[in-house]
């Protein structure tokens, strides 16, 4: 038996290239940790990937211009333990964070520190809770409006939905407290106006536009905090001098949002603050008859979209439905000052029932008939007139239904953004008004023919199996014969 030369072992070529291939491995490794110390190093935004099919760790563009010109140093309190974070929330506010050195987050134990979560009367919020702070400014945002389960379809469908608000929670509280001077929004009453739906209405409070009912026989005028006056589907006509006191304050440079909906009856007054600013509406029902237009029936309808402010935010990538609307007609004689655009319009196929309640139209039968008026129509408008370095703006819409909760809540569809767009096209100059919204959280599932699905799993069950058996046979054939 001859001894081992250990000697000559490290002189051999296997401990050569082990040798090599521990060093290698070393110096991997090595790499690996210095790459791991850099990145740990970088801002969220830059060594996060957000995968979540929703992206609900990215912040959009009026989030990122906001971040961009902040001043002020904002704390964001998330109201838990320490290692109790919604990871969620917590991941979201590091991307706030990453996008601006003026935001600080910390996590606030309510049971180590009660005098601070007394402070900014937050005692009654639920775990989870955000509170975002500028100073002497603060603004709580409850985990109940960061999570958002609707239940409004529960009892006529039994579906319900959820929906991650962090964003846009989070990005309006920011604008709250850095913003001054915020916007006021009054809502004529004393006509019979519609309410504004909850969704609508949760929508304004984001945005952060404070909302007061305005009753104009009461006041006569128009306050001089009014920076939008709303007129809400009124179910009676408004008096001469109502109507001579909203034109005034359009004419001193006002804003106005105007929807209104076919009621039968004539509102010749509120007609004529329409006409002062060069439209009119056309009596009864505008009916689709392309039936690339209209949903299910002629009278709900999917108009197209034109490019403006107001439809920048969906425009190419959402439907608008305007269901049981009027056409906004535009007047020949209208002053040479006025810019009236179309924000949604139908086809030359439509007309206006104008005896939809005693047509065959409700019936599923769209013939037109003799006395009613060929389309195409506006079904909604934005005018403008600048004079005397004043600018007044008015949003028209020919249906109040397309802001309807039904509607809003059961489709997936542009007609929330466009009414808070409007908004925002309205009063921008008052404050940064932004409406970011909600991102679902229901399962989105993928819908395809029968013989795709059929196709795929033959596939998936029988095709790809088969080729790796066949192929793992041919190579312990081949070994075998090696």
């Amino acid at each position: 038996m001859k001894g081992l030369n250990i000697k000559g072992s490290f002189k051999s070529g296997s401990f050569k290239k082990g040798t090599y291939s521990a060093g290698l491995s070393a110096m991997v490794i090595a790499v690996v940790i210095v790459i791991n110390l850099v990145a740990g190093q970088l801002p969220e935004s830059v060594r996060s990937i957000d995968m979540s099919s929703q992206k609900y760790y990215t912040i959009g563009d009026s989030t990122k211009k906001i971040l961009k010109n902040l001043k002020d140093d904002i704390t964001i309190y998330q109201m838990t333990k320490n290692g109790n974070e919604d990871s969620r929330i917590k991941k979201l506010l590091e991307t706030y964070k990453s996008g601006s050195d003026k935001i600080k987050v910390e996590t606030l134990d309510p049971d180590l520190q009660p005098g601070v979560v007394t402070k900014y009367e937050a005692t009654q919020a639920t775990d989870n809770s955000l509170i975002v702070v500028n100073g002497d400014r603060h603004k709580l945002i409850d985990y109940s409006e960061i999570y958002v389960q609707d239940y409004s379809q529960y009892y006529t469908t039994g579906a319900t939905s959820s929906s991650f608000d962090g964003e846009g929670r989070i990005t309006s509280a920011i604008n709250y407290v850095t913003t001054d001077n915020l916007p006021k929004m009054y809502t004529l009453s004393g006509h019979s106006e519609q309410q504004l739906s909850q969704t609508i209405t949760d929508a304004v409070e984001k945005q952060n536009i404070s909302t007061e009912e305005l009753n104009l026989l009461a006041s006569q005028d128009v306050p001089e905090d009014c920076d939008v006056l709303a007129i809400i589907c009124p179910g009676t006509d408004c008096s001469e001098e109502e109507a001579e006191s909203i034109i005034s304050y359009l004419e001193a440079g006002g804003k106005a949002l105007i929807v209104m909906n076919y009621q039968g009856n004539e509102q010749p007054n509120f007609n004529k603050v329409l006409e002062a600013y060069g439209v009119r509406l056309q009596d009864g029902y505008v009916i689709e008859n392309d039936q690339n237009y209209y949903y299910q029936y002629g009278y709900y309808l999917l108009p197209e979209v034109a490019q403006h402010d107001i439809t920048s935010s969906f425009y190419g990538k959402m439907y608008v439905m305007a269901p049981m609307s009027q056409g906004i007609v535009k007047l020949s004689e209208a002053r040479s000052t006025l810019q009236i655009e179309d924000l949604i319009t139908t086809t030359e196929d439509s007309y206006a029932d104008v005896d939809y309640g005693e047509s065959s139209a409700q019936d599923g039968n769209y013939a037109k008939a003799e006395d009613d008026v060929d389309g195409p129509f506006s079904l909604a408008v934005a005018i403008t007139e600048s004079a005397d370095d004043k600018e007044t703006k008015l949003a028209v819409y020919g249906s109040y239904l397309m802001f309807a909760e039904n509607i809003t809540n059961s489709f997936s569809l542009g007609n929330v953004e466009m009414f808070t767009n409007s908004l925002s096209w309205m009063c921008g100059e008052t404050g940064n008004i932004v409406a970011i919204e909600a991102k679902s959280m229901d399962v989105q599932q993928n819908t395809i023919a029968t013989s795709k699905s059929n196709l795929w799993t033959a596939v998936f069950v029988a095709i790809i199996p088969l080729v790796v058996i066949i192929t793992g046979f041919v190579v312990w054939y081949r070994r075998r014969r090696a």
